[in-house]
């Protein structure tokens, strides 16, 4: 039975890394999905354990967040303040800043594949009307909404998963995390800027104001605002230390019953992908749990860990690093759950997993489903993002933000 658990594990996590292959048409959810019935049916997981594998905790705060961000989209707010900030940039750089900025600013209180989803068509929509090459934009919101996403365990679903496992108080993830985060941008705009030197140096074209790209976008302010003061609620009771996933999920049904909309039409908007892709690892990582291999794999990872924090830091970027491109990152960080508790420092551990599997996201196309959205969401409309194309700038940001990241969370941490 242990061969047939860690067989599963490893076809499971073959398929949640091979994307885009034709013939197989699997999504990551669908591949974990796979895993998570054959360890039941094949690898002899009762329905018992494979219930109580699944941290409902983690689960209602994704969920909540899900739909409090949901209601912001079916308002209109992303477009809504993103056509604001872009049609006062027309320079080539600085729409590309500001580009950057917003993807990462959004990114890190309203999960980023929700921010890669609405941002590039109306930034393709900008780009073309001023007659600029596409392709810097829109790497600035795949590498921007990757990197402003580490800065809360709002951001993205792995920071989901560390901010309940580890209980770090929300105030002190952020502190921690906000400087990497915000230089990291930086960073991201820096590297975009020396790589595509040539195409921002174009002489934009000047915009009417009858242009498409600057019409306005459907806007309901009243549900806009109702969302933004439940979410700025939850804020604060985050802030206050009360429980993530309890503040999320009353915030969520709050919203839902004075929001005075079909709630139907918010739900067509929540990414169920990603609870079910949660749920399903759970379900295949509680199979091989006390596998003596794995088990043994788990101790070295945490015997590795020496205690000395810029040690420990490297060991833990590097293998965020390795894990992330190879299974994404969510499956990367549960990995690791098993590890992090018995390290000397395991919040400094937990931080630095969140940050390092969230830069990890941005070495190849295919490192996050941030990047794959935005080469989707691009590709429908004309604009392509080769392979080779994003490897120019992510390979450089991927390891000028990890170095910048790990310098200051040794510091701050």
């Amino acid at each position: 039975m242990p061969t047939i658990r860690l067989l599963i594990l490893l076809v499971t996590y073959l398929l949640i890394a091979a994307q885009g292959i034709p013939w197989l048409r699997l999504t990551r959810p669908a591949a974990s999905l796979l895993g998570a019935v054959a360890m039941v049916t094949l690898g002899g997981l009762t329905l018992a354990e494979a219930y109580a594998a699944i941290d409902m905790n983690v689960i209602v705060f994704l969920l909540g967040v899900l739909i409090l961000t949901a209601y912001l989209e079916l308002g209109g707010f992303f477009e809504w303040i993103a056509a604001r900030i872009v049609r006062h940039a027309h320079a080539p750089s600085s729409l590309l800043a500001v580009v950057v900025a917003v993807s990462g600013l959004l990114s890190a209180f309203f999960v980023n594949d929700t921010i890669c989803l609405v941002l590039p068509p109306l930034v393709l929509a900008v780009v073309r009307s001023l007659g600029l090459e596409p392709l810097p934009y829109l790497l600035a919101i795949a590498l921007g909404s990757n990197v402003g996403s580490a800065m809360t365990p709002t951001g993205n679903p792995q920071n989901m998963l560390i901010g309940v496992a580890s209980g770090i108080p929300f105030a002190r993830f952020v502190g921690t995390l906000a400087l990497p985060s915000l230089g990291g941008l930086v960073i991201v705009f820096g590297v975009l800027a020396i790589v595509h030197r040539r195409a921002l140096a174009a002489a934009p074209r000047r915009l009417t104001t009858k242009e498409p790209a600057l019409a306005e976008h459907p806007f309901d302010a009243m549900l806009v605002t109702k969302a933004l003061v439940l979410f700025g609620g939850a804020l604060v009771g985050w802030l206050a230390g009360l429980s993530l996933p309890l503040i999320a999920i009353s915030a969520a049904a709050l919203l839902i019953a004075v929001a005075r909309r079909d709630p139907s039409e918010a739900f067509a908007n929540v990414e169920w992908e990603l609870l079910l892709f949660f749920g399903a690892l759970f379900v295949v990582m509680r199979g091989v749990r006390d596998v003596p291999l794995v088990q043994e794999l788990t101790s070295a990872s945490g015997a590795a860990l020496s205690g000395a924090r810029l040690h420990d830091a490297g060991i833990v970027t590097a293998a965020m690093l390795a894990l992330s491109n190879l299974v994404s990152n969510v499956p990367a960080v549960i990995l690791w759950l098993p590890v992090v508790p018995r390290t000397t420092h395991p919040n400094f551990v937990w931080l630095v997993m969140a940050m390092s599997s969230t830069f990890a996201g941005n070495l190849t196309l295919i490192g996050s489903m941030a990047n794959l959205i935005v080469a989707e969401r691009a590709a429908a409309r004309g604009a392509r993002i080769g392979f080779g194309d994003y490897l120019k700038v992510g390979v450089p940001v991927t390891i000028a933000t990890m170095l910048w990241g790990i310098f200051w969370i040794v510091i701050l941490a």
